[in-house]
C-alpha cells in the first residue's frame, strides 16, 4: 500500500502544493442537500448540474473498482493580478494557463509515477470537467473546509486554489487530518457579495452570482443584472478577496501557470479587440469559454460606464 507520505511526495514533485487521500464511498451525506439545492433552482440554466446524480455521489460509478480518491490543490496565488484591479476586471484564475489543461497534465504524471510501483493500477484524472464533488473530497482528505462562500479554504493556501482528483482502484493510506471549519462568526464574504448570491452559509444562488452571469448564462443580461457586475466581465473574486484567510495565505511560485504577455495588457483594450487579437491574448486561458462576443460586449459596456 502506498503511504500518505509517499503520495504527498509524488504530488509535490509534479507541482501541487497540497495532497490528501480518502476512501471511496457513496456521498450519501450530500444527497439531500444537493437535490434540495437543485429543486430550489439555484443551478440556474446549468442543466448539466442536474444530470448524473449517482455519478456525482459515487466515484465507483466513474472508475470500476475504485478504492481511493487522491485530492490535490494547486494554488494560483502567485502575487500577480493582471486584469484584476482595473475595469473591466477578469477573475485572477483566468489570467493564466487554463487550469483544466495544466492540472490534468500533472495528475496524469502522478498516475504514471504510481504505475512505476503498481503497473496494473487503473484510474482517471478529474478537474472540474466531470460529475465529481471536488470540494467534498478535498475536505475529506483534510485539505481544508468549505467556507460560507462555498469555496474550499486551506489554512496555508487560502481559497485561491484549483482542486483536482485521481480516482484509482488501489488502496492508499488515507489522510488522518480532520480539518474543522475555521470561518467562525465571520460573514465578510456574505456581506461583500454585491448581488446577495450567498443566500445562506455555503449555499450559492447561481442566478445572482456574477461569475454565472458573465460566464455561464447564455441569454442577454437584463439591465438589473448588468448594473450589478461591479466591473467584472469574466468571473468574480469579491467573496475571496475579502476573506481573512486569503489575506494571510502564502504566495507561491509556478512559472508554468503564468502568461507573461498578459502582465502587460491594459484591460481597457478588451473593449477594442477583434476576435483574432482576443484569441492571441487569451487562447491559452479559460476566458474563451465565455466566448469572444460575450466578453467584448461586457467589456464595452463596463468601459462606457467608467
Amino acid at each position: 500500500m502506498l503511504s500518505i507520505v509517499e503520495i504527498k511526495r509524488i504530488a509535490n514533485d509534479v507541482g501541487f502544493q497540497a495532497c490528501g487521500v480518502s476512501s471511496v464511498e457513496r456521498l450519501a451525506n450530500l444527497e439531500n442537500f444537493y437535490t434540495q439545492w437543485l429543486s430550489n433552482g439555484n443551478h440556474a440554466t446549468m442543466k448539466y448540474m442536474a444530470r448524473n446524480l449517482e455519478l456525482r455521489l459515487n466515484p465507483a460509478a466513474l472508475v470500476a473498482g475504485a478504492k481511493s480518491v487522491i485530492s490535490v490543490l494547486l494554488s494560483y496565488n502567485t502575487g500577480d493580478m493582471p486584469l484584476n484591479t482595473k475595469i473591466p476586471r477578469i477573475a485572477r484564475y483566468a489570467t493564466r494557463v487554463d487550469y483544466h489543461v495544466l492540472m490534468k497534465k500533472r495528475l496524469w504524471k502522478m498516475l504514471e509515477i504510481i504505475r512505476e510501483r503498481y503497473p496494473d493500477v487503473k484510474g482517471r484524472a478529474f478537474v472540474d470537467s466531470a460529475p465529481v464533488m471536488e470540494r467534498e473530497w478535498a475536505q475529506r482528505a483534510g485539505l481544508g473546509w468549505i467556507g460560507k462562500n462555498s469555496c474550499l479554504i486551506n489554512r496555508d493556501l487560502g481559497s485561491f486554489v484549483f482542486i483536482g482528483e485521481l480516482i484509482v482502484d488501489i488502496d492508499i493510506e488515507i489522510s488522518e487530518v480532520d480539518e474543522r471549519n475555521r470561518c467562525g462568526s465571520c460573514t465578510r464574504c456574505i456581506d461583500a457579495c454585491p448581488t446577495r448570491a450567498i443566500v445562506s452559509p455555503g449555499v450559492i444562488d447561481a442566478r445572482k452570482c456574477i461569475s454565472y452571469l458573465t460566464i455561464e448564462k447564455k441569454d442577454k443580461l437584463n439591465q438589473d443584472e448588468t448594473s450589478r457586475l461591479q466591473g467584472w466581465c469574466f468571473g468574480c473574486d469579491i467573496c475571496q478577496e475579502v476573506c481573512p484567510w486569503n489575506k494571510k495565505a502564502k504566495l507561491v511560485e509556478d512559472g508554468e501557470q503564468l502568461l507573461e504577455h498578459l502582465l502587460s495588457l491594459d484591460s481597457s483594450r478588451l473593449a477594442e479587440m477583434n476576435e483574432e487579437e482576443f484569441n492571441e491574448w487569451f487562447g491559452l486561458t479559460p476566458v474563451p469559454r465565455a466566448g469572444y462576443e460575450r466578453v467584448k460586449m461586457l467589456a464595452s459596456l463596463l468601459t462606457d460606464r467608467k
